[in-house]
């Protein structure tokens, strides 16, 4: 798909997880892949605004990794897209149009969950809307979301092959 692909990737216990571990740890070979902890890069809640561009600037896709919180992703998502998003789409040069924004989720919840009339009551389609209307609104080009589900009880097995997959996604 892509030359430089640069994965955000927003978790704030990532030590202890394993879906997200076990797929950065599928595409960590991927020539060209930045993998951007966004809990590790911020000082006190503040993003470095110059590191941040040139890292979208050289990315050619963009993939927005997380677990869900409460239906939406971790806060360090939503501060870097406040404080790296906002200059640049309302600045003089928005340099991130036309590039690709792929999400990946993880869910502990079944998949079957995230439906109407079951616990959530929405698709993962329709909790990510507000993703997508951002990336939208940034002049990126939105795919369709990728997502783990049942992510605390995912036989190893199934974590491999669901891993595999992302790896393909990625590469496509």
């Amino acid at each position: 798909m892509a030359k430089n692909i640069l994965i955000l990737l927003s978790h704030p216990d990532y030590e202890h997880s394993v879906a997200n571990r076990a797929l950065i740890d599928a595409v960590s070979d991927i020539p060209g892949l930045t993998v951007h902890h966004l809990e590790k890069s911020g000082r006190n809640g503040i993003f470095d605004l110059d590191k941040e561009m040139e890292l979208l600037r050289r990315a050619d896709f963009i993939v927005w990794q997380f677990p869900l919180y409460w239906y939406s992703c971790p806060a360090s998502l939503r501060d870097w897209q406040d404080q790296v998003l906002s200059p640049v789409v309302y600045g003089p040069d928005n340099f991130l149009k036309d590039k690709l924004v792929q999400i990946a989720f993880t869910a502990g919840s079944r998949e079957s969950a995230f439906r109407a009339g079951d616990i959530t009551g929405y698709t993962p389609a329709e909790m990510l809307r507000p993703l997508q209307m951002t990336v939208n609104a940034s002049g990126m080009r939105y795919l369709p979301p990728f997502g783990v589900f049942e992510a605390r009880n995912i036989s190893a097995d199934a974590l491999k092959k669901t891993s595999i997959m992302y790896k393909n996604l990625l590469l496509k």
